[in-house]
């Protein structure tokens, strides 16, 4: 059996083709050539979460070069998908001794199946079912220690995802949850939707409302004039699904409009902070950056600046805005104040930040600011010495 000492070569031996997704902070599709160069430690991941690169390879059969190869198989190929998480070195680049180790699991799971791929097919794997093949591909993740199961709302996004770009339909959920957002009947109904019909929708901004009361509508402008309306709860549902997608500046209008609405009370409650994280999340790819740096400096100039779950979703979401001057100061500062009365928050939160390629030099350089305040310059303090300790 022929050594195979990379993902894009063991997918080559089995005859499949395969796509890259991030599941980390966002999920999205990951191109082959980026793929390729992090697995090659070219190039180092651009947006590690707790110090790893959380993957989904989605996989299916190359049917064109089955039976005699002159002709593409019309049978719509069984896609298949594995999710792993590789730790990063200290560059943010793909740990090999880790990957490596998953390949020699994939040679201890599949050795049969890579021996007949790589010497073509006997007879024993030509009789095999479908879905004895496919148990071949999927077992090779039981036990392994780079396998992960994803939350229920990230399955419900990446299905939506994928769904989208394979133009598949979408779930059953999805008229359901569009007539919902039409208001139609009103904003109270919500208990019997299902997240997957957010996110089918939010994978769907484009495509229309058909229905003849709403001629012309696109899912779009279904939120826009429902987002002031939602009850908190499938306004929350609707910002971790919007989190994965670009969104417009009309739709980050309206999501602000309503925030600052809630932010003027000035008063610092569960459902403040709630609507802040739903807030952040729905607009966390908001297409106009300067009202998606207005939107989060009001946040952290707010009653609810040192919630831990609020900068939790601002680090976990936003990071790519927080190096802004704007941002950086006003972060940094909320973050010490909160770790007053969350211990080690402060640690937690920078260190995965200051993991992400690019950012850790920023924030050294905003420690050294002569405007820091005590609690800051305490938290900085506390925090190297963790470090050393």
């Amino acid at each position: 059996m022929k050594e195979i000492s990379s993902l894009k070569q063991f997918f080559s031996e089995i005859d499949y083709h395969f796509q890259c997704y991030n599941m980390g902070r966002r999920i999205h599709a990951v191109d082959q050539q980026t793929f390729i160069d992090f697995e090659n430690t070219h190039a180092a991941w651009k947006t590690p979460f707790l110090q790893h690169a959380w993957l989904a390879l989605l996989f299916w059969e190359n049917k064109s070069r089955k039976n005699d190869g002159s002709k593409e198989n019309p049978e719509t190929p069984e896609h298949h998908v594995w999710f792993l998480k590789f730790p990063l070195d200290e560059q943010a680049k793909l740990n090999l001794t880790a990957r490596d180790d998953f390949l020699r699991h994939l040679f201890k799971v599949l050795g049969d199946y890579l021996t007949h791929s790589q010497h073509g097919d006997s007879q024993e794997t030509q009789h095999k079912t479908p879905s004895e093949k496919r148990h071949s591909l999927e077992s090779a993740m039981q036990d392994s220690p780079y396998g992960f199961q994803p939350k229920p709302e990230q399955m419900a996004n990446f299905h939506a995802i994928v769904h989208k770009q394979l133009s598949m339909p979408a779930s059953p959920f999805y008229t359901s949850t569009q007539n919902y957002l039409s208001g139609s009947n009103g904003f109270k109904e919500w208990n019997e939707l299902g997240f997957q019909g957010f996110a089918d929708i939010a994978a769907r901004l484009d495509e229309p409302y058909k229905n003849i009361e709403s001629p012309g509508k696109t899912n779009e402008q279904l939120i826009i004039e429902a987002i002031p309306y939602l009850p908190i709860e499938p306004f929350q549902v609707l910002g971790s699904c919007l989190e994965n997608h670009l969104i417009s500046k009309q739709t980050t209008q309206v999501i602000y409009d309503r925030l600052i609405t809630e932010l003027k009370k000035n008063e610092k409650t569960t459902f403040t902070a709630q609507l802040c994280i739903a807030s952040i999340r729905a607009s966390s790819q908001a297409s106009d950056q300067p009202l998606h740096i207005q939107l989060l400096s009001e946040i952290l100039t707010s009653a609810v600046k040192t919630d831990i779950e609020v900068l939790a979703v601002i680090s976990g979401r936003c990071w790519h805005l927080i190096p802004h001057p704007e941002i950086l100061s006003a972060f940094l500062e909320a973050l010490a104040l909160a770790n007053i009365q969350h211990q080690d928050a402060f640690k937690a939160i920078l260190s995965d930040l200051m993991f992400i390629p690019g950012m850790r030099d920023t924030i050294l350089q905003a420690f050294r600011s002569p405007n820091r305040s005590e609690q800051l310059t305490q938290a900085i303090g506390d925090f190297f010495n963790t470090l050393s300790a």
